[in-house]
């Protein structure tokens, strides 16, 4: 009678083992896709901006989990603000400006990034959300394994 309590105990083990071990890795956690960029603004002699890809993560405070957005960081007090843009497979998706000053981050979510999809993001600094032309730019363009 031991022994077979033992084995149903035991394949119960198994089981719930088999089940975690299935479950336990949500799709979203396959691959982490973040990237990030910086630019130099040799005038101030410090990081003008930011740009991050973040796969996955809280987003918009209260928002709650998130899937593929976008933060633009002004991290240089010099006068100027920052303007992300970002482009898929090509293409021009859309722009944000940030102008609130050193230490102020934007986040955005422009777009849903899926398997192999080519992402370019450009961090510029840049005065006014309409200044696109005249201002440095420092870009990094990746492939996303998961989306």
């Amino acid at each position: 009678m031991k022994v077979r309590r033992f084995g149903l105990k035991l394949s119960m083990v198994f089981a719930v083992t088999a089940a975690l071990v299935a479950t336990g890795s949500p799709a979203f956690a396959a691959h982490n896709d973040n990237s990030d960029m910086t630019l130099w603004d040799d005038n101030a002699s410090c990081q003008a901006g930011r740009i991050a890809f973040v796969d996955y993560g809280e987003g918009a405070p209260g928002g709650g989990m998130n899937d593929d957005y976008f933060i633009v960081s002004d991290t240089c007090a010099n006068g100027d603000g920052v303007l992300g843009r970002v482009y898929v497979n090509g293409v021009l998706i859309d722009t944000r400006y940030n102008g609130g000053g050193s230490g102020s981050s934007v986040i955005w979510d422009p777009a849903q990034v899926y398997a192999n999809d080519v992402v370019r993001m450009d961090i510029c600094t840049a005065n006014g959300p309409e200044d696109y032309l005249g201002y440095p730019c420092a870009s990094r363009t990746f492939r996303s394994v998961d989306g």
